[in-house]
């Protein structure tokens, strides 16, 4: 038997946009003759699902063709017995484990759905989408589309588990309602034809949504920005608020708030937390680059100033300091006291993913505040090499003029110096901060010189 669905738009996924494009009228074709739907099981798989789900989590994992188990009105493929391991694997690593550390284990025995299905193909629909997992009753996961699932591409393992991690805050809205004042923020703009050509990812950007699938309800939208901040990241999150414009921000930001608030009221997790689990499985089990502080300034995402205040914070105290760069900030604080300054602290900012500006705060002899700004180029190559050039942009604002000031200039010499003559890395710094501290501090080492860096809080 044959499958074909026509169809005048691309595929979309989750009930989200597919990543692929095609053409209209495109054509979708599962040949169900291909498969062998009377898949007897493995014993191996199944005394290795026993041990790592069924029995620590109490957790059913279905990858034997079940009809039942979906919609029978549709041409469903069986999930490849090859694909069923690392599914799992998955599953624990990047869902269940991260809410066991963060909510404990009587959350996980409590919450969780007792029964993933797994299947081969997507779940088409007649509109030209297809459905890459339901949440059925509040106790059962259905997941699809996982014969061409690579795991060893992080992309494709993260969009796979943002699909579960989706599907499991529905099941969590089902046992606790979202708060009434999160369908408020876009109360006007919802949309249940989300997939309408007018409803661009643009438009729903503009608008205060994290994806366009999310404009469709404001339950899809709840569950939507869960995901997305879990998966995708904070510093990603923080990029497309800001990439909305002032009124799209404002919204998301309000969105993101009550959801962190939704956590800690409803189930006393700490949502930073979460995310910070997530990200770290992400990035040391399946490689994801994503999370790192080089990708987020390659990819505009350092949309936020950090301060570096080396004679102050309680951060350095618990985290320390680099002996190599305090010689270099006291080479600034004593010339530029030659001209009766005091150097204070200093922000890095980044304009752009090629200029960064140093803003070198100080006070005038008369204690009065002030600030020099230094723009450097940035460059990044492929193994992540940082190289600072300085340049004077010609900018006319009062800090670029306090920048040039002979005295000021000589003064922050040693570090603008500093800068240009060394090839960085880029971290978050320190390496073993913790969730708590998930995402707070940045900063840059030399090459080399793992003890030679400075750092600073977001």
């Amino acid at each position: 038997m044959k499958l074909k669905h026509i169809f005048n738009a691309c595929l979309l996924g989750l009930v989200l946009l597919n990543a692929q494009s095609c053409r209209k009228s495109d054509s979708l074709e599962v040949d169900m003759d291909r498969y062998k739907l009377n898949i007897q099981g493995d014993a191996e798989i199944d005394a290795w699902i026993a041990t790592n789900m069924t029995s620590p989590y109490n957790i059913e994992l279905v990858y034997r063709f079940e009809r039942s188990l979906t919609d029978v009105a549709r041409d469903i493929a069986p999930v490849k017995l090859e694909k069923v391991k690392p599914t799992a694997e998955a599953i624990i690593n990047i869902f269940l484990k991260t809410y066991e550390k963060v909510a404990g284990a009587s959350f996980i025995r409590r919450y969780t759905p007792k029964q993933f299905v797994l299947y081969g193909s997507p779940s088409y629909n007649s509109n030209g989408t297809i459905v890459l997992g339901t949440a059925d009753g509040g106790r059962r996961v259905v997941l699809y589309e996982l014969n061409d699932l690579n795991f060893s591409d992080p992309a494709q393992v993260s969009r796979k588990m943002r699909t579960i991690h989706h599907e499991f805050t529905h099941i969590l809205n089902q046992i606790i309602d979202i708060q009434p004042d999160f369908r408020l923020v876009t109360k006007s703009d919802y949309n249940e034809d989300w997939t309408a050509s007018a409803n661009t990812a643009a438009d729903a950007q503009r608008l205060g949504f994290v994806s366009r699938y999310a404009r469709s309800s404001f339950t899809e939208d709840f569950a939507e920005m869960t995901a997305h901040l879990l998966i995708e990241g904070q510093f990603w999150f923080e990029a497309y608020a800001k990439a909305a414009g002032a009124d799209g921000q404002a919204k998301l930001k309000k969105k993101e708030a009550l959801v962190v608030d939704y956590f800690r009221q409803n189930f006393n997790i700490n949502f930073r937390e979460l995310q910070y689990e997530v990200s770290k499985v992400l990035t040391e089990v399946y490689n994801d680059q994503t999370k790192s502080f080089t990708y987020a300034i390659r990819n505009n995402q350092v949309t936020i100033p950090f301060n570096v205040a080396p004679d102050d914070g309680p951060h350095y105290v618990e985290f320390g300091q680099s002996e190599k760069f305090a010689e270099i900030w006291q080479a600034v604080k004593d010339s530029i006291a030659l001209s009766g300054r005091k150097a204070s602290n200093f922000n890095v900012v980044f304009l752009s993913n090629t200029v960064m500006q140093l803003q070198q705060n100080y006070l005038s002899s008369a204690n009065s505040p002030f600030t020099a700004w230094y723009d450097f180029n940035v460059s990044i190559n492929a193994d992540g090499d940082i190289v600072f050039t300085r340049f004077d942009n010609g900018g006319t604002e009062g800090q670029y003029g306090n920048g040039r000031i002979v005295s000021v200039l000589k003064g922050y010499k040693p570090m603008l110096d500093y800068l240009e003559s060394h090839v960085f890395k880029a971290d978050w710094i320190p390496l073993d901060a913790g969730p708590k501290n998930y995402l707070r501090y940045g900063g840059f080492y030399v090459k080399d010189e793992p003890d030679n860096y400075f750092y600073g809080k977001f």
